[in-house]
């Protein structure tokens, strides 16, 4: 007989936002987007009929209209007021059902490229008011597990209380640790949590006390970990011995002594992926490798369909074109240009076309052929993109062929971000037939800079998951990056470089343009070890089947974990109740040991005496 799933999966973002009815800032909506249709289809293979109900903020750029309003008033109460949020949902034509909560004062501030508050009050907040609709739409549902994605809604656990998760299973994916919720108390800890209508004095020290901070993702891991469920992470293997898992396990010290080893004299700073929460040392992390949709092979890639491509200029209107360049828009909107192993011919035509597009003129025939590093991203802290300026010049002059094409922006208000651009800008001017720089995000463009290039920059402060290696591994574009949590599943096809003391500018831009040169120079001098190169990257499988089926599996082990915690304490029951006039006496004299020499199982027997009268 085949077992029926309900999975609740709480997230602030979940893609979609071609539709107009979704969000991305970062991968999580990619994942969140893509993971629930293939939970569906893994669920399947393992006899199991799962159903994914996906739950969201509804932000204030969707159209509501649009949307089924369910008979739902949801309580909620922040400082002592108590209001009530809306409740929506919406099925998409893949089947995947998403639930939004709604409510004016909360939401209405957000917009497409805003949906996370600046300041950490504010923050808390909505964070509480969204946890406790989504708690509260959880209570009257028949979900059997919750899957909850990053700290945004690590709150429900706590909103849903002991007595439901005492039969219903929570998990907790961790996509980003260098964000954790971490909030100046107000008023002392106690009143702060009161104030989200949580009992501070029973919770804060327990879970949420952090250097005298509430630290949201803190208390989600341990709760989470308290009843049974899993912790994980978007890179590494279950046991956490490689990519982000195994990043996280890392102290101050461990990267430290890495950094010297690396760098060969002592190391002036270096990141720390955990940001100092010593809990990631703690408690087991496993790693579930994020898969990528089917049509990010090149094969599929709908910005390579002609017909795809029509519509979107449709909409964009004749006064704005995909394209700058009229012989790259007309070819790309003419035909198709789809490519696998066996048609790499069309992908040289979209380099012949990309670098239309970028310098004006056509490549050389007779110089040598131009090399195309590409750059997408944004210009934030964690992508690390000032390298890329950084080592230009010196490229530039290695190589005469070697070209830079960058599409990035930073966010309004960053002025680091800004400064880069300005860099970039500044280079492109100075070396017009061999730097473009473009700050203005288009998809189409974005995609054929990937399929078009010969080598893609990452050179990642950290990257949890890594999915724009994913992307331009798949379409032949080889990875020139920084070996840093899922980055090091394309080791076996690109060049990755070493470095961790992120106060040495200088020595990073050379460990950087160490691998650029060798890659260049395997282009130009080993073509066949580069054909190698680019023939297994397209060739990784990226595919969600061996992810989506260990997240199938974390769901089945959280009720067997149920079990296991029930039957050990019907068994310690069992042996208190055998004892009987020796009671006492065995009690007087048990006394487990501390710390190494601890037993859990031991300290359980212990405190269930304690139960007793």
């Amino acid at each position: 007989m085949r077992q029926r799933m309900r999975v609740a999966m709480p997230a602030w973002e979940m893609g979609r936002v071609t539709s107009g009815l979704g969000a991305k800032i970062g991968g999580l909506a990619v994942v969140v987007e893509e993971l629930p249709t293939e939970l569906v289809k893994a669920g399947d293979r393992q006899g199991i009929d799962l159903e994914v109900v996906t739950l969201a903020p509804c932000f204030a750029f969707h159209d509501r209209a649009r949307l089924t309003p369910l008979n739902l008033r949801l309580p909620v109460t922040l400082s002592g007021h108590t209001f009530d949020f809306e409740v929506f949902e919406h099925v998409f034509p893949d089947g995947q059902k998403v639930v939004y909560f709604w409510d004016d004062l909360q939401l209405n501030w957000t917009t497409p490229s805003a949906i996370y508050p600046t300041d950490p009050q504010m923050s808390l907040r909505l964070y509480a008011a969204v946890c406790q609709a989504m708690a509260g739409y959880i209570r009257q549902a028949d979900f059997q597990t919750i899957h909850l994605h990053d700290y945004h809604v690590g709150l429900i656990p706590f909103y849903l209380g002991d007595d439901h998760l005492r039969n219903v299973p929570v998990h907790l994916t961790i996509h980003n640790a260098s964000y954790q919720g971490i909030t100046p108390l107000v008023g002392g800890g106690y009143a702060s949590l009161d104030r989200i209508n949580l009992p501070g004095e029973q919770l804060f020290h327990k879970y949420f006390d952090f250097f005298d901070n509430l630290n949201l993702m803190k208390a989600c891991m341990l709760k989470v970990h308290e009843t049974g469920g899993k912790i994980t992470t978007v890179s590494g293997d279950l046991a956490g011995t490689w990519g982000y898992a195994a990043e996280l396990r890392e102290s101050h010290g461990d990267l430290w002594s890495k950094a010297l080893a690396i760098k060969g004299s002592p190391p002036g700073e270096v990141f720390v992926p955990n940001r100092h929460l010593d809990l990631f040392e703690k408690l087991p992390v496993a790693g579930i490798t994020n898969g990528m949709s089917v049509l990010n092979r090149p094969e599929h890639l709908p910005q390579l369909k002609a017909q795809v491509l029509r519509e979107i200029q449709e909409k964009r209107g004749p006064h704005a074109p995909l394209f700058r360049h009229p012989v790259t828009q007309n070819a790309m909107l003419a035909e198709d240009h789809s490519f696998d192993l066996d048609r790499l011919h069309v992908k040289k035509e979209l380099k012949r076309l990309l670098h239309l597009e970028m310098f004006d003129v056509e490549p050389p025939p007779h110089a040598p052929e131009p090399i195309l590093l590409t750059c997408v991203g944004r210009l934030v802290e964690q992508k690390n993109l000032g390298l890329v300026a950084d080592i230009i010049e010196g490229t530039l002059a290695h190589d005469g062929g070697a070209k830079f094409i960058i599409l990035a922006s930073a966010p309004d208000g960053d002025a680091a971000g800004k400064g880069i651009e300005a860099r970039f800008f500044y280079l492109s001017r100075l070396y017009p037939d061999r730097v473009a720089f473009h700050s203005t995000f288009n998809l189409p463009l974005s995609k054929l800079i990937l399929a078009g290039g010969d080598f893609s920059l990452i050179p990642s402060r950290f990257e949890p998951c890594g999915l724009v290696d994913y992307e331009s591994s798949l379409l032949g574009n080889v990875v020139i990056g920084r070996a840093t949590g899922g980055l090091t599943k394309v080791v076996h096809c690109g060049y990755l470089y070493q470095w961790l003391d992120i106060s040495d500018r200088s020595g990073e831009a050379w460990a950087l343009f160490q691998q650029i040169a060798a890659a260049i120079d395997t282009f130009r001098n080993a073509p066949g070890r580069h054909g190698e190169l680019v023939r297994s990257a397209m060739g990784i499988d990226a595919s969600w089947d061996s992810s989506a089926a260990k997240y199938v599996d974390m769901y089945r082990y959280g009720f067997l974990t149920r079990r296991w915690k029930t039957e050990r304490r019907q068994l310690i029951d069992r042996f208190l109740d055998s004892l009987e006039d020796d009671y006492r006496m065995f009690m007087d004299l048990f006394i487990p040991g501390l710390r190494e020499y601890g037993d859990a199982f031991d300290w359980e027997l212990k405190n269930a005496s304690r139960e007793r009268p």
